[in-house]
């Protein structure tokens, strides 16, 4: 029996950015709630000759991968949202007005950065570098729920890059 690992990490910590052009970024740790990472399979061949049962199996290339981030909708102005490297006046909303005009925008460009661990030097960050809008949700909601609202967006990406990250 092996022994038992106690660095498990939970995602309580995590800090999340996102970006139009991989320069000015807007954190949207204290609004969102979940990140998603799908895709990145690679693909397979195979082809079975007459000789034996079994196949012959070969790789193929990876797939791109979808990161979806749900983050809480708020109808506020944008003073009040941390930005990293952005002029002022930079946005004319908050997260979710801001990711709309991204999303309305020719191409639906947006970078996404997380760190699970947080923000902090030598945590690794992954992140996407130029991606594509490819589905971004309006809010929702039920009536007899307390649940906050929530905004969701999916962007599409060649890889996530995983570094240390250095402040």
């Amino acid at each position: 029996m092996g022994t038992r690992t106690s660095e498990g990490l939970s995602f309580v910590a995590a800090d999340v950015e996102v970006s139009q052009d991989g320069v000015c970024w807007i954190s949207l740790s204290c609004y969102a709630a979940s990140i998603a990472v799908s895709g990145g399979d690679r693909t397979t061949g195979e082809v079975n000759v007459f000789c034996d049962e079994r196949p012959i199996v070969k790789a193929g290339k990876k797939a791109s991968q979808d990161v979806t981030i749900r983050f809480i909708y708020t109808e506020e102005s944008p003073a009040t949202v941390p930005m990293v490297n952005c002029p002022t006046g930079m946005y004319t909303g908050g997260p979710f007005e801001t990711i709309r005009l991204w999303d309305d925008a020719t191409g639906g460009e947006m970078w996404v950065r997380y760190w699970p661990k947080g923000k902090a030097a030598a945590n690794f960050v992954f992140e996407t570098g130029e991606g594509i809008i490819t589905s971004f949700l309006d809010p929702q909601g039920e009536a007899g729920s307390g649940d906050p609202v929530l905004g969701e967006v999916t962007v599409k990406t060649e890889e996530l890059t995983k570094s240390a990250w250095v402040s």
